[in-house]
């Protein structure tokens, strides 16, 4: 990796993939070829400023306990696929990741697969290309998650959470607005140049809930915020601990867990 500013990584070219693709291979995950580009670890995006230690260590015990996660930015270019790339290192080792193939997905998955050790990855939930996630396809997915208890680790076009819920919801997909909120994580990534060179960091981390019983329908709270380019990321452990809370039981308190994460993704072994 070359970073010469917070935020900052390169692009660089891959191989070219060839061959007919499966479920267990990666289907078009950097874009419209089969080009593949070298993954980043949180440990080198840390490095780049574009996470902190805390905010990668959340996200990392958040997914690992099978929270769904959209990484989300408005222009292409912004890095969610490299972002996402990254959180799938959280994943226990343990998960069965299926790259679901966009609209041709034929879900012959389901027949034998354990939902609750799956993960369901798609390169981008868009209607630009046929080799990303768009229409019964992705309504199918989201049902999955709400109802079927899989996971989705996913990218998105959208700067803001009222953005990507409006994709969603409208036509012509129509999710459910609870089904929308069973996805849990909403990561927002800003990209700027800065002095020629492209910054790249987190500015959002919000997490949705369904409050259906109040009447206030789905909710979103910030589990961490930049109040600015190129300030500090300010995480809300405690609404983070709350999330934590609802995926199940832990043995030390999440507070703790999440001081060891950072400190493992700061020095790792």
């Amino acid at each position: 990796m070359s970073a010469t500013g917070p935020g900052v990584w390169g692009r660089r070219a891959g191989g070219h993939r060839g061959g007919e693709p499966s479920g267990s291979e990666p289907f078009f995950w950097w874009g419209p070829f089969w080009s593949h580009q070298p993954s980043l670890s949180l440990n080198e995006l840390i490095a780049a400023e574009t996470i902190s230690p805390e905010g990668a260590a959340m996200l990392a015990l958040l997914i690992e306990r099978r929270a769904s996660c959209i990484v989300a930015a408005g222009p292409s270019g912004a890095g969610k696929t490299t972002f996402l790339t990254a959180l799938l290192e959280a994943l226990p080792a343990d998960t069965r990741r299926i790259y679901l193939r966009g609209c041709y997905e034929p879900f012959d998955f389901i027949a034998d697969a354990d939902a609750s050790r799956t993960a369901l990855l798609v390169n981008e939930i868009s209607p630009h290309l046929p080799v990303y996630l768009w229409g019964p396809a992705a309504r199918r997915v989201f049902d999955l998650i709400h109802e079927g208890g899989y996971q989705l680790l996913a990218t998105a076009h959208a700067e803001s959470v009222p953005d990507l819920v409006y994709q969603l919801a409208a036509y012509p997909l129509r999710v459910p607005l609870e089904a929308i909120a069973a996805v849990r994580l909403f990561v927002f990534l800003d990209a700027w140049y800065d002095g020629g060179l492209v910054r790249r960091q987190v500015r959002e981390i919000a997490w949705l809930r369904w409050d259906g019983e109040q009447g206030e329908g789905i909710v979103s709270q910030a589990l961490a915020t930049r109040p600015r380019r190129g300030a500090q990321l300010e995480l809300d452990i405690q609404a983070a601990a709350a999330l934590d809370a609802e995926l199940g039981e832990r043995s030390v308190p999440f507070e703790r867990a999440l001081a060891e994460r950072a400190a493992s993704l700061v020095s790792p072994a």
